[in-house]
């Protein structure tokens, strides 16, 4: 801890390994259990896998960084899920397609223009005398086999043409050209006497016959906006693809390409117009939800964006030089957001930010866990962490309510992780392999070493006892000025002898067991401790 060995209070340790103090006493986190887990599309779990997600019943794993949305919408009849992070774009799956380890792109491109030119049938209308011409423009969208619509191709007033009642139109579609997009039909729209692009039909054929009067054509065209995601198109997109996808209240989506936040309309996650799109003035990290809209988290200064329409998002700047280092470190605790920071572990909420590891963590301390490489997942309120320095691969537990057991570290590491709140389990990717977080019945071998204790006179601790919780094996060290000078192993909660010759004013003790400690006593003589 930050706080100097000596000078910490009697409930804290100077080492606190897979240890809780939940009741009040001394005992190991639970050990992981093993799971039981086949991820679809023969994908094999492996220290290299970076996520893991469970979707409905099913189990999806990459080694790439990917981030998933179920659909917003409600009682989706495809089930659909969303997710970015996997090259080349974002993408839009099922369950069937999923299973094959297949997905679609996500967004609907706007179509091919027109190829061939609107025609009129017949090319003369027998009433050139009597009617008196309007002139009519079209323009199509594509629709995917999911009901979903893009943006029309532009209206191109070379195919304007001057239509009498007895004349129809003839068009003809280009072939579809939207690689992996799932297009099924195209929905055709045609001006009214207002000039407003109106429904005709929808149609999956290659050309279509219009003879509908203006009374009897259908909505205006709602998606004239509706643009896919930022993809992998660097002229379009010089930043990249959209990334960092999260899920937000009334329908809405988002992600970020560069240093934009991109919206979606709201129940429609395949559609990102460039007017609900705000930008921040550094690269950002990753988003996370907030009750009131977004926090924004990027190499410098974070943001806030708030608002219920995705068209009227506004952004504030926070005045705060606690940036991100890691998306992945980013968790969603409830009522607060807790991220990675080079100063230390940062706890966002409505009201502002604050670094909650400053009491337990120098900034050096901080940063020799290396945090850039943190991955963290929320347990039963408590931030579950595992990072890489370069030498070893750990964890640690942070409890953000704080108390006695605020900061203990773990002995083992993970790769990727899911928090199942459904059935309130936490799974991780251990060694390559999957596995329950603290779902075994059976305890982690824990390690308490305790503050320095300090005596005014040298003395000599001669008898020790420690109150053993059940059946088990306890291994107690004395250190004397820095010195190991003892190691008992302790099998039972009786008074035992410690080494005489020799005398001190520094000690500390250090405990490390699977079982139970309610207390642990050490002096100078038996007579002290209550016999021997």
């Amino acid at each position: 801890p930050k706080m100097f060995a000596r000078m910490l209070p009697q409930e804290m340790a100077q080492v606190a390994t897979n240890t809780r103090l939940d009741s009040g006493r001394l005992e190991g986190w639970k050990a992981n259990a093993a799971a039981s887990i086949t991820p679809v599309a023969s994908y094999s779990i492996t220290a290299n896998t970076k996520t893991l997600f469970k979707y409905s019943t099913i189990w999806i794993g990459s080694n790439d960084e990917l981030d998933f949305i179920r659909s917003p919408i409600a009682e989706d009849p495809w089930d659909r899920i969303y997710y970015t992070g996997e090259t080349p774009c974002p993408k839009m799956t099922t369950p069937t397609l999923v299973a094959t380890g297949n997905s679609y792109r996500l967004g609907i491109p706007a179509p091919v223009q027109f190829t061939t030119a609107p025609a009129l049938d017949p090319t003369t209308s027998a009433n050139l005398d009597t009617e008196e011409a309007k002139s009519v423009s079209y323009i199509y969208t594509y629709v995917s086999s999911y009901g979903e619509e893009g943006p029309p191709i532009a209206a191109d007033i070379t195919h304007i043409l001057d239509r009498r009642s007895d004349q129809s139109v003839v068009i003809t579609f280009p072939s579809v050209v939207a690689p992996n997009s799932y297009i099924a039909k195209k929905r055709l729209y045609r001006t009214d006497s207002s000039g407003t692009f109106r429904r005709v039909t929808e149609t999956a054929l290659g050309s279509y016959t219009d003879s509908l009067s203006d009374a009897a054509l259908g909505e205006a065209i709602p998606t004239t906006t509706h643009v896919a995601p930022p993809d992998d198109n660097a002229t379009n997109h010089p930043d990249g693809p959209m990334l960092g996808l999260i899920s937000l209240p009334n329908g809405i989506t988002a992600g970020f390409s560069g240093k934009t936040v991109c919206f979606s309309e709201a129940f429609l996650p395949h559609a990102y117009p460039v007017a609900n799109r705000l930008t921040v003035k550094s690269d950002i990290v990753g988003l996370a939800p907030m009750t009131n809209g977004v926090l924004v988290l990027t190499k410098e200064k974070p943001a806030m964006i708030s608002g219920l329409d995705p068209r009227s998002m506004s952004m504030t700047e926070i005045d705060s030089t606690l940036s991100c280092v890691s998306k992945r470190s980013i968790v969603d605790m409830g009522s607060f957001v807790l991220y990675a920071s080079p100063d230390g572990l940062v706890k966002a909420t409505e009201q502002g930010l604050s670094l909650i590891t400053e009491p337990l963590l120098s900034r050096d301390q901080w940063q020799a866990l290396t945090p850039t490489s943190i991955t963290a997942y929320q347990y039963e309120g408590h931030y579950v962490a595992f990072y890489n320095d370069g030498t070893e691969s750990k964890g640690f537990i942070l409890d953000p309510r704080g108390g006695t057991d605020a900061y203990v570290k773990l002995d083992f590491h993970a790769t990727a992780g899911f928090n199942d709140l459904e059935n309130d389990q936490l799974y991780l990717v251990v060694g390559g392999t999957v596995v329950k977080f603290a779902g075994s019945s059976t305890a982690l071998t824990y390690t308490w070493r305790y503050k320095k204790f300090y005596s005014e006179r040298p003395v000599n601790m001669g008898v020790a006892k420690v109150d053993i919780e059940g059946s088990g094996t306890v291994t107690m060290k004395l250190y004397a000025d820095g010195a190991l000078k003892h190691t008992q192993t302790v099998l039972n909660s009786n008074v035992f002898r410690l080494p005489s010759g020799y005398k001190s004013t520094e000690f500390e003790f250090e405990l490390t067991s699977t079982v139970p400690i309610n207390s642990v006593c050490v002096y100078e003589t038996a007579v002290e401790i209550g016999g021997g």
